[in-house]
């Protein structure tokens, strides 16, 4: 075993998605399209001799059920601590699960000296995130880095990605809440609203593979499956109001946009971030 292993993830925003159900949960998991920025989540494990589990997210100790999947299914014979810092909000549409789980199997995997390839530690992450219902796609986007077509469902390795190639591109963006991935994933008449909106985006998507359309596509899918709110739209309103372009992350209550800053201070603090081009990482 070796140390302290350290690994970094970036943080990812899904635009619109389809879920692709599958009994086996390797082959579960997304269509749709979205990109990672270049913040994201560092994460450090400690293994020792015993059996037990710690993780501390940026100070605190926390359930974190996705990356303690993670260490089970590595690591359930060995004391094991995790140490994440997060440079994006939980819970609020930034896969910051996925990248969590995807920094913990990268660093696990190494520490422990497993022999996984990297698709190989990679799956473990994605199939914690299916298990647990806190994202389908993210982990294999989270793989990559820029702006992600996820052409077919699945874990790395399995599913079929492509990009659409641009330039460093800052993303704005306002935090209003969060909202459970959980409850939207286990919604019946939200996953049917989501899919029949989810599939003819991507459809669209491949026709024209633009950022512009990726964000034409992304304030479409947000109103027709009726997870944007109304002051969701005001704000999206706004922004094109301003000549920028914008929409919703998915699954969280919040605004995305490139351009527009100066309607988008209007509601609420606004952070921006670069487009990362670069997949997670050992550090």
């Amino acid at each position: 075993m070796r140390g302290r292993v350290r690994a970094y993830a970036p943080s990812h925003i899904t635009g619109f998605f389809e879920i692709c159900e599958n009994s086996n949960q390797k082959y579960m998991g997304s269509r749709g399209c979205g990109f990672t920025l270049q913040a994201g989540v560092t994460t450090e494990v400690t293994v020792d001799e015993g059996r037990g589990i710690s993780v501390i997210i940026n100070e605190a100790n926390v359930e974190a059920p996705t990356t303690r999947s993670v260490v089970r299914k590595l690591a359930s014979e060995r004391l094991v601590e995790v140490l994440s810092k997060t440079d994006v909000p939980i819970g609020c549409g930034f896969g910051a699960s996925g990248a969590g789980a995807l920094s913990t199997a990268l660093a696990l995997s190494y520490a422990m000296s497993l022999n996984l390839s990297y698709n190989g530690a990679a799956e473990v992450a994605h199939v914690a995130e299916i298990e647990n219902k806190t994202g389908l796609g993210d982990v294999i986007a989270q793989t990559q880095g820029g702006v992600i077509i996820r052409r077919e469902p699945g874990a790395p390795g399995i599913g079929k990605v492509d990009k659409i190639p641009v330039k460093d591109l800052e993303i704005n963006h306002v935090v209003l809440g969060d909202i459970s991935t959980k409850d939207v994933l286990g919604d019946k008449r939200s996953k049917i609203r989501i899919n029949r909106a989810g599939k003819a985006a991507i459809k669209e998507l491949l026709k024209r593979p633009t950022i512009q359309n990726f964000m034409l596509l992304s304030k479409r899918f947000a109103i027709e499956s009726g997870l944007m709110s109304d002051f969701g739209i005001e704000i999206v309103e706004a922004v094109e109001s301003c000549g920028g372009m914008a929409s919703m992350a998915m699954l969280g209550e919040v605004i995305f946009s490139i351009g527009g800053y100066e309607a988008l201070k209007e509601f609420g603090p606004v952070r921006t971030y670069k487009i990362g081009h670069n997949g997670a990482r050992l550090l």
